[in-house]
């Protein structure tokens, strides 16, 4: 590789990274914002070696080593049954806002002695998402929309999800009685301005963000 092909390859990393902290950054703000009863802790994390990390990514991924770079993976039991349950977070490498996209992938437990792989996406995904909140474990997601009934303004959701004892995701937001606004980030001035959502809102937002769940096989 020659030295120009070095330096633009090193650009786009820096690029990458920029924008994956500024939207993770952005993204994580709405529970200090909009969810301050929940009384979130973090989850108690075990951090998945590089190796282990490379292995998972190289089972899905073609272009496996300049992924595995910025993938990152944990261990933790999600559904509270005493097994450790493996969470990998895998970017996207697009540009521009998928610069900051990621598939997170939850390999759950089953109760049967199987695991379920549970796959959704989002943007600014970080382990610290994963939470404890009344001694369960939930997911904090977020998901970015172009528009609503109410507003034809971009807006990013959010939700909870948490794992039951088959392994399966599901949305949890019912789970702490509160249903969070979708809301717009403005930059130039940092805040959120939220609005509510409809119920055609909502199910459009269960429709695109429903996780893609099946038999785990290693």
């Amino acid at each position: 590789m020659n030295a120009k092909s070095r330096e633009n390859k090193n650009m786009k990393k820096a690029v990458a990274l920029i924008l994956m902290l500024a939207l993770s950054s952005s993204a994580q703000a709405w529970m200090e914002d909009y969810a301050p009863v929940l009384k979130s802790a973090p989850a108690k994390l075990s951090v998945l070696s590089s190796r282990n990390v490379k292995w998972f990514v190289e089972e899905i991924k073609s272009d496996s080593e300049f992924v595995s770079e910025y993938s990152k993976g944990v261990g933790v039991d999600l559904n509270n049954d005493g097994f450790k349950d493996f969470v990998f977070i895998i970017p996207w490498m697009g540009n521009g806002l998928n610069a900051s996209g990621y598939n997170a992938h939850f390999i759950v437990s089953d109760g049967k002695g199987g695991r379920v792989e549970n796959i959704i996406e989002g943007y600014g995904i970080e382990a610290s998402d994963i939470v404890d909140i009344n001694g369960n474990i939930y997911f904090r997601h977020s998901d970015f929309f172009e528009s609503f009934e109410k507003s034809q303004h971009n807006h990013w959701v959010f939700q909870l999800y948490s794992f039951d004892a088959n392994g399966i995701m599901r949305c949890a937001n019912a789970d702490i009685g509160k249903s969070f606004p979708a809301a717009t980030v403005f930059y130039s001035n940092p805040k959120f301005k939220a609005i509510q959502l409809t119920e055609a809102d909502r199910r459009k937002i269960a429709q695109q963000t429903k996780p893609k769940s099946h038999v785990f096989k290693p």
